[in-house]
C-alpha cells in the first residue's frame, strides 16, 4: 500500500522519487499544439494537477513541458496514432455493477487486463491538499508489449472516498469520436474522487469537464444513487438501474447498453471472440439469484467464484458495501489469492 498526505507539489516530488526509481521513459515528445490545448483546459478546471507536475519537474530536474506533455497530453497523442490497435486488444474485459437494496450500497468490480499487470499494480491511500481521503487502484500504465520498469506510473481504474463515493471504469470499443481534448480516464477519476461527495455532484462534473476518450464510468454512492457513463469522448448517455425484487441495480462489461451506442459499437467486429456478453449475462443473472436481501458476501461470491467474470486476466477485485464503509479487495499472486479490508478510520 502507498501511502500519502500533504500538498500537490508534495505529492509531485513524491512521484518523481518513485519515477527516478523506475527509470521512467518520459514521453518527450512535445507536441507543442496538443500540449497548449491541454494546457487550457487544465488551467481552467484542475491547474493544481499542473503544480503537481512542475514539482515533478524540479526534483527530475527536467523541462516542465515535457513533463506537463507525458501526464495530460501524450494520451491524446497516443490514441490518435494507434486507434485501431485500441480496439483490436483481446485483453479488454472488466466486469462492474452496483445494487441498490434495503438501504444499502454495494459495488461489485474485477479489473481485467494482461496477466502480467499483476507484477506493477498497485493500490494507494492519498489525502492530497485540501481535497478528499481517498483509497485508488491503479494498473501503473502498462499495456500489452510495454511491460517494465520503464513504463511504471500512476494510472487510477478505481477510487473509493472518505465520503463512500466510488467511481471506476470498464474499456469501450467505441470507434466514432474515439479521441477528444481533455481529461485522461485516470484524471477524471482522480478528480471526482478528490472532490466530489455524490453522485450528483460528480455527474455534474462530467457535464462541464470534457474527458478524452471514450470508456465506461460506473458511480455510486452511500446513498444509493447510481449511475454508469458510456463516453464516447465528444458526448456520452447516463444509464441508470434497472428494478427486480424491489432493489435497484446496473451491470456493466464492455458493449454498449445505451440505444444510440448500440449502432455503432464495433466490439464484435474488434474481437470476434469478446466475452462481454457472456459476462454481463452472467453477473446479471448471479445478481438476481441472490434477490431479495443480497448481502456483503454475495458481492465476493459472484466476483471470485463465477466462470467468465472472474477469469485468467483479472488483476484485481473490489467487494464493496459503500452505506456501512465495507471495503475489501482482492488480488492473486503467485501465492494464491490476497485479500485486504480497507479503512478510513
Amino acid at each position: 500500500m502507498n501511502k500519502f498526505a500533504g500538498s500537490y507539489a508534495e505529492f509531485g516530488e513524491y512521484l518523481a522519487k518513485k519515477l527516478a526509481e523506475r527509470n521512467h521513459d518520459f514521453d518527450t515528445r512535445v507536441n507543442k499544439r496538443t500540449l497548449n490545448k491541454q494546457l487550457k483546459i487544465y488551467k481552467k478546471y484542475w491547474p493544481e494537477l499542473l503544480e503537481e507536475s512542475k514539482a515533478v519537474a524540479h526534483f527530475l530536474n527536467m523541462p516542465e513541458d515535457e513533463i506537463l506533455y507525458d501526464e495530460i497530453a501524450s494520451t491524446i497523442d497516443n490514441q490518435k496514432r494507434h486507434v485501431k490497435n485500441a480496439h483490436d486488444s483481446k485483453t479488454d474485459a472488466c466486469t462492474i455493477f452496483a445494487i441498490k437494496e434495503n438501504g444499502k450500497t454495494f459495488v461489485g468490480r474485477n479489473y481485467d487486463w494482461d496477466p502480467s499487470a499483476r507484477n506493477y499494480f498497485q493500490t494507494y491511500n492519498l489525502k492530497i491538499g485540501n481535497s478528499y481521503h481517498y483509497y485508488a487502484f491503479s494498473d501503473e500504465g502498462t499495456y500489452p508489449g510495454h511491460y517494465g520498469r520503464c513504463t511504471w506510473k500512476l494510472y487510477m481504474e478505481d477510487a473509493i472516498n472518505e465520503h463512500g463515493l466510488y467511481i471506476g471504469l470498464t474499456a469501450s470499443k467505441l470507434r466514432e469520436k474515439y479521441w477528444n481534448y481533455g481529461f485522461s480516464s485516470y484524471h477524471i477519476i482522480r478528480y471526482i474522487a478528490e472532490h466530489c461527495n455524490t453522485t450528483k455532484e460528480a455527474l455534474a462534473i462530467f457535464r462541464k469537464v470534457p474527458v478524452a476518450v471514450p470508456k465506461n464510468f460506473l458511480i455510486a454512492d452511500k446513498s444509493g444513487d447510481i449511475a454508469i457513463i458510456e463516453h464516447a469522448a465528444k458526448d456520452y448517455r447516463i444509464l441508470r438501474p434497472k428494478t427486480f425484487a424491489d432493489a435497484k441495480y446496473i451491470v456493466h462489461t464492455n458493449h454498449c447498453l445505451s440505444p444510440e451506442y448500440k449502432k455503432v459499437d464495433p466490439v464484435l467486429e474488434s474481437n470476434a471472440q469478446a466475452d462481454t456478453y457472456l459476462r454481463y449475462e452472467e453477473a446479471d443473472y448471479l445478481i438476481r439469484q441472490e434477490l431479495p436481501n443480497y448481502n456483503f458476501t454475495d458481492t465476493g461470491r459472484i466476483l471470485r467464484n463465477s466462470h467468465y467474470i472472474y477469469n485468467q486476466n483479472t488483476i484485481w477485485s473490489l467487494a464493496l458495501e459503500l452505506s456501512e464503509s465495507h471495503l475489501t479487495y482482492y488480488y492473486d499472486t503467485t501465492e494464491g489469492q490476497k485479500e485486504e479490508r480497507l479503512s478510513f478510520d
